[in-house]
């Protein structure tokens, strides 16, 4: 884990963000009176991280690879599927 992230998170310990709900309730306000506003950046990320259930990507600068999107050309479908005139019955 970086030590950037690290030094965020004991700081929004100390000053009481210490669970998801509170992290997320953090406004530019809330920062700016709880001496936090430096770590804006820092929490706007960790705030996007727990909205899309990656907290500990977030901490451990992971990704996970995105599927590759095939794609079926016309004359593939129709040599697999026939051209769409057949009856079907059941």
């Amino acid at each position: 884990m970086e030590k950037t992230k690290q030094r965020l998170l004991d700081k929004l310990g100390k000053k009481g963000f210490d669970t998801e709900k509170k992290v997320n309730a953090i406004d530019m306000q809330a920062a700016f009176d709880n001496g936090l506003a430096d770590e804006l950046g820092g929490i706007l990320a960790l705030q996007k991280a727990i909205k899309t259930h990656s907290v500990y990507a977030f901490l451990m600068d992971g990704t996970d690879p995105k599927p590759e999107k095939k794609e079926i050309k016309h004359a593939e479908l129709e040599r697999n599927f026939g051209n769409g005139n057949e009856r079907i019955s059941y």
